[in-house]
């Protein structure tokens, strides 16, 4: 079996990469709202995007991030807990490239997280139909997890930013 192997970090068929890990993304749909993402990762030649549970008619600002809640889930047991992203790998040359995409503000990410699920996407418009898909879903399993608490640990919540900062 061929394992894909993790090239370089900072460069993209030798050109550096405009994001990092841990920037903070406002996301024009060009439909008169805003998405807000982060940088989870960057592999290869993909960068690993995690929603954020805003849909708005203006750019999300900092607070909107740091109070927010992101696309994800939780593992291992209530005393000892691991918090997981969601990605939606799409290709660095599109984000880089792409003017309704623009670099809100940074945070420093936890290095105890790890990855939950992902897919792979490759528009902005690709991007707002999984997340308008995905939240009803995600804002109704984490109702569930609050109402029935062994549920926290089984499926797609929405998860408090707070548990990923450093």
């Amino acid at each position: 079996m061929n394992i894909i192997k993790q090239t370089s970090p900072d460069k993209v068929h030798g050109k550096l990469e405009k994001y990092k890990q841990g920037d903070l993304l406002s996301i024009d749909c060009q439909n008169g709202n805003f998405l807000a993402a982060l940088i989870s990762k960057k592999f290869n030649a993909y960068y690993d995007i995690t929603l954020i549970e805003f849909y708005q008619p203006h750019k999300p600002e900092l607070n909107d991030f740091t109070n927010g809640k992101f696309f994800g889930t939780r593992f291992g047991s209530w005393e000892e807990l691991t918090y997981a992203v969601d990605r939606c790998m799409i290709q660095c040359k599109y984000i880089d490239n792409n003017p309704s995409i623009e670099k809100a503000s940074q945070i420093q990410l936890s290095s105890a997280i790890t990855q939950s699920g992902y897919c792979y996407l490759n528009t902005i418009q690709e991007l707002l139909g999984y997340y308008l898909v995905e939240l009803p879903i995600r804002i109704e399993k984490s109702r569930n997890a609050e109402k029935f608490p062994d549920l926290a640990f089984v499926s797609k919540h929405l998860v408090e930013m707070k548990h990923i900062i450093e």
